[in-house]
């Protein structure tokens, strides 16, 4: 999962763990168990989060009735992710600590590395950094002997992550890039465009402006073909903020409405009223009264709405 950014927020990604048995000797029941996990982050990208959660909540009582530990580990896993997203790294920790006890348990590098990588994301969005970069490590040897590919992009997205917080700008860009190129390898657009859009943001602050204009728009466009709602109202925030910094006020106030437009379809009312704010300030610096009187009304809607009664 690609973590909402606004701003110059980066953006994390969180490995989708399969460590499961062989499907040719997976029973029916617990065939249904890894199923349920694909639903779940079918739902994730879809950016409905309450109905991901049930899914994966089914799957972890189900893997249970089975006893079956690499479905649980995995479920959990899966519940863990959805405590990230939500703001809640302490939860999630905790859930993948579960996770964690009976991956090795089992004895499976490839399942246990996979919860290192989730474990080190909750330590990562808790500002645990060390600690979260040590995990990453930790997982990425481990993937890198059972060849997962995905969960290597993913901790290397991750840990440039940790480069860029540290100040280490070129490492952290070498590790966008090397995760950008596995993803490239894989077909993974997801994985593209949030490692695209992590190079963006380094081109961005060091003041490339159309390098990272040219980034965010093929982020835009990959997310648009992946249909992954919540990164693509984050993209056109992006592009309405580089465009606003290039001076192109007009190509800024379309992309800053239309990231109000996406923010407000999903229900995120702070993001929606960030862009809107935005829109309203570039129609009023270009004249636009129409415009400005249009979008006025339309904040002053949505902050009765979220108003105390």
């Amino acid at each position: 999962m690609r973590a909402e950014s606004a701003g110059l927020a980066a953006v994390l990604l969180v490995t989708a763990c399969a460590g499961g048995a062989p499907k040719d000797t997976v029973p029916p029941l617990a065939a249904q168990v890894r199923q349920l996990h694909v639903q779940g982050h079918r739902l994730l990208e879809q950016g409905d989060r309450e109905q991901a959660r049930e899914v994966f909540e089914d799957a972890r009582q189900l893997a249970e009735s089975l006893d079956d530990l690499a479905g649980l580990a995995q479920a959990l896993n899966d519940l863990g992710a959805v405590a990230s997203l939500e703001g809640m790294p302490t939860n999630a920790a905790e859930l993948h600590r579960r996770a964690l006890a009976l991956a090795e348990k089992l004895g499976r590098p490839g399942l246990v590395g996979e919860t290192l990588a989730h474990l080190g994301t909750a330590l990562q969005l808790s500002g645990q950094h060390d600690q979260a970069k040590a995990l990453y490590e930790q997982a990425l040897a481990l993937v890198r002997q059972t060849d997962d590919r995905h969960s290597e992009s993913v901790l290397l997205n991750n840990i440039g992550l940790l480069e860029k917080s540290a100040g280490r700008v070129g490492q952290a860009e070498a590790s966008f890039q090397a995760a950008l190129a596995i993803n490239q390898a894989l077909g993974d657009s997801r994985g593209q465009a949030a490692n695209l859009v992590n190079l963006g943001l380094i081109a961005e602050e060091a003041g490339r402006l159309e390098e990272a204009r040219m980034r965010y728009e093929t982020a835009l466009a990959l997310d648009k073909a992946g249909e992954d709602r919540a990164s693509i109202a984050a993209d056109l925030a992006n592009l309405a903020r580089i465009a606003d910094a290039q001076n192109h006020k007009d190509v800024a106030l379309a992309y800053a409405q239309r990231a109000y437009w996406s923010y407000r379809s999903l229900g995120d009312t702070a993001r929606a009223l960030a862009e809107l704010h935005h829109a309203l300030a570039l129609s009023r610096a270009q004249g636009r009264e129409v415009d400005a009187k249009q979008l006025q009304n339309e904040l002053n809607a949505l902050q009765d709405s979220v108003a105390p009664p």
